[in-house]
Parts: structure tokens; sequence; C-alpha cells
């Protein structure tokens, strides 16, 4: 007997037996599995949630410090004797510098108003939050971030403002954060009349901080 072509009766007995198999196949797997595991768990119970705390090797970190990110400034650091080298008096005697040195395109005087490394590391950075043995940065690592928009900021504002005669009319900030060590004038303005004759605000000179009446550029925009 000539064998039926694809569709008729001996093709879709052989369709039929694979089904059957793939079933039985099915449910033997299911079952052999039923067998061997647990009850099943309730329709609401809660699945169970993979956490970080699982992974090999993890440990409970302990950072006694943890509130220094809430309060902005480690409590514990300690009293330092060091001064600001240089700066000026007063706020307004800060800002009667800059202008003249705006006039003059005195890159290197305005950098002598800025912090130094020395100062950071030993006056300010130990205050910071960032500080924190448990976050792994020292003060090297945020001084070249510092340091370069510091240099970016004072070259930046000598491009921009070099060569006319300004006369200073104010300065002033927005908002105040005092540490053991040092006080940080934060969003400063710096307002002076240039050639034209009307007022200009300058705020590039993003924050002064301030020690034992020495007042030193912290922060620039860059």
């Amino acid at each position: 007997m000539q064998q039926p072509p694809d569709g008729h009766p001996r093709t879709e007995r052989t369709r039929r037996r694979v089904a059957f198999l793939a079933v039985a196949t099915g449910l033997g797997l299911g079952v052999a599995a039923a067998l061997g595991a647990a009850p099943a768990s309730k329709p609401d119970s809660v699945p169970h949630v993979v956490s970080i705390k699982d992974s090999p090797g993890w440990h409970y970190i302990v950072d006694p410090e943890s509130t220094a990110d809430v309060v902005g400034r480690r409590t514990n650091a300690p009293l330092v004797s060091k001064p600001f080298k240089g700066g000026t008096r007063s706020m307004n005697e800060l800002g009667l510098a800059v202008c003249r040195m705006l006039h003059h395109s005195d890159r290197d005087s305005l950098m002598s108003l800025c912090i130094t490394d020395e100062e950071f590391r030993d006056i300010l950075w130990r205050e910071f939050p960032q500080s924190r043995p448990i976050t792994g940065l020292t003060w090297e690592d945020a001084w070249i971030s510092l340091d370069q928009r510091l240099k970016s900021g004072v070259s930046g504002a000598i491009g921009d403002r070099k060569g006319e005669n300004w006369t200073f009319v104010r300065i002033q900030s927005d908002s105040l954060f005092k540490y053991k060590n040092f006080t940080l004038h934060m969003r400063v303005t710096l307002v002076a009349i240039g050639d034209s004759g009307r007022e200009v605000k300058m705020t590039w000179l993003r924050t002064i901080a301030e020690r034992k009446g020495r007042f030193k550029i912290y922060a620039t925009d860059d």
C-alpha cells in the first residue's frame, strides 16, 4: 500500500504519537518534581527577595560616623592651630582685592587669595564627611578636583573681566556653614561697576573660607 502523503492518516497518527509522548514526558517531569520537592507554597506567601547580603564574602561594614552625612561635618574632627597664610582681613577687603586684580589681569595674585593644598589638607578636609575612613577617599583625591576648578575659575574670570576698571560695590553670600575650625560663606556674589557705568554681579567667586579673621577663596565656578 502506498504511503499516505503528509496530512493523511499515517502522518496524523505520527503527530498524535509525538504529541502524546511530549505530554507524557511533561507530566512525568512534573510528577517527579512534585514527589521530590517540598510542599508547594501557599498562593499568598511572600517570595524570597534576593539581597546583596546573600553574596559570597559580604560582611557588614560599621561606620561610626554615619551621621556626618546628615549634619554635613565630622563632629569629632580635632581643633587645629594652623592659620591661613595671606588672604584678607574681611569680605569687603577680599572683594576690593579681586576687583583690582581683575583690572590688572593679575592671575598669580588672584591665585594667592585661594586656599593652598596644605590649608586644605590640615584645616578643611578633615572636617568634611567625605574624609571619613569608610569612604576610602584621600585629601589628594579631593584636592585634584578642587585645585583644577580654582585655576579654571580664576583664568575664566580674568578672561571675561580683564582690562576694565572695576569699582567695588559690595560682596555678599546667601548662607554660612560653620565648622569647628573654619566657616564657609557660600553662594557668593561680588557686585562691581565696570567701565560701562552699570553694576555687574559676578558669581564665579562661589565660596569663601574664613578662619580666625582671615578670608580666602575656597571654590569658584569653572
